[in-house]
């Protein structure tokens, strides 16, 4: 049984951008099961979807989602069955039939488990969900499960994960309103008129998520001749003050470090480094949010951490943001993890 515990889930852009319904406790246990999928080596992320099983612990969704354990089981319990009848669905170019769209269908879980009265539940995932999750590379986005712990519409999540696809220019340059409701899965009869829809539906996620996470959404409509045809959505990320960031960062050396993953030194970096770091950090919405200069435009952050990173205790000092924007240790350093 696999039992690694993470908090970041990481997810393609072609899995974001698909239709599927999830309630919210489907989606807080996914989640969960995402995060762990992120930790694991690739041969365990293969094993995770042929013969074994990420474990979720009920004290741990309690701790999560702020709810007492008998609540947390009960929600695993019921969200794990239901789970495994749900699908989701994506259209894609045909290879085959030149011009033609392909839809495809697939389950997120293959197989769910749980101990009675044991707190703990236990999924399979499938081929399709490890191969499009639990890797960070391009046209894949990432996000924290705690930054939207707190939502409890099922269209704040997703409103909320399209927005970290976009996270590097903090704007979604244009959707239209047909596709919006064929990723959140609404069918024709649902919300049928653009005032329910926009009441009960998009300000409802938006008003969610510029209160319970760590950024804040706004947006406006375009229009076709007289008809609302689509939104382009604007985001920024909430000011977290320096102290409170320090202490965070503190807290996950300190349970990296439990977990006997302590972070070693980063070696002084070459100048070819400074300058693909100090871009990637610009571009990062938490180390721009934790620690940047505040009002400085991203030209001159750029400038000031090309300075910066030429000292090897302040690359030391920021190591946590180099490794989560894709800094990799030399191989005789990997050597002694």
């Amino acid at each position: 049984m696999i039992k690694k515990n993470s908090d970041m889930v990481v997810k393609s852009n072609s899995l974001i951008e698909a239709s599927y319904d999830l309630t919210v406790n489907e989606t807080r246990i996914m989640d969960m099961a995402l995060a762990t999928l992120t930790e694991l080596p690739m041969e365990d992320k293969l094993q995770c979807c042929v013969e074994d099983a990420i474990v979720i612990f009920a004290e741990n969704y309690a701790k999560l989602y702020d709810v007492d354990k008998d609540t947390a089981y009960t929600n695993l319990r019921e969200a794990s069955k239901s789970l495994r009848k749900r699908s989701w669905k994506v259209e894609l170019p045909s290879k085959a039939f030149i011009g033609k769209t392909e839809v495809w269908e697939f389950n997120w879980v293959k197989a769910i488990g749980y101990v009675k009265g044991g707190g703990v539940v236990m999924l399979s995932l499938t081929p399709e969900i490890t191969e499009l999750a639990g890797r960070l590379k391009s046209n894949f986005s990432r996000y924290h499960i705690e930054q939207k712990a707190g939502l409890s519409s099922q269209y704040a999540h997703r409103l909320y994960e399209m927005m970290m696809q976009w996270r590097n220019t903090q704007v979604v340059p244009s959707i239209s309103y047909e596709e919006l409701r064929h990723r959140f899965n609404i069918g024709e009869k649902e919300y049928s008129t653009m005032s329910n829809f926009k009441r009960v539906v998009l300000n409802t996620a938006v008003e969610q998520i510029n209160e319970h996470t760590d950024i804040h959404v706004s947006y406006k409509q375009y229009k076709e001749g007289r008809k609302i045809a689509g939104f382009i959505f604007r985001f920024k990320p909430k000011k977290v003050k320096k102290e409170k960031a320090s202490l965070e960062l503190k807290e996950q050396v300190s349970a990296s470090t439990k977990n006997n993953k302590i972070l070693k030194k980063i070696p002084p970096l070459t100048d070819s480094q400074v300058n693909t770091f100090a871009n990637k950090l610009a571009n990062f919405m938490e180390f721009g949010r934790d620690v940047a200069p505040v009002g400085k435009s991203r030209a001159e952050i750029v400038d000031w951490l090309m300075v910066e990173l030429k000292n090897t205790d302040k690359v030391n000092e920021w190591r946590s943001y180099m490794l989560m924007v894709g800094y990799t240790y030399p191989e005789h350093l990997k050597n002694n993890f």
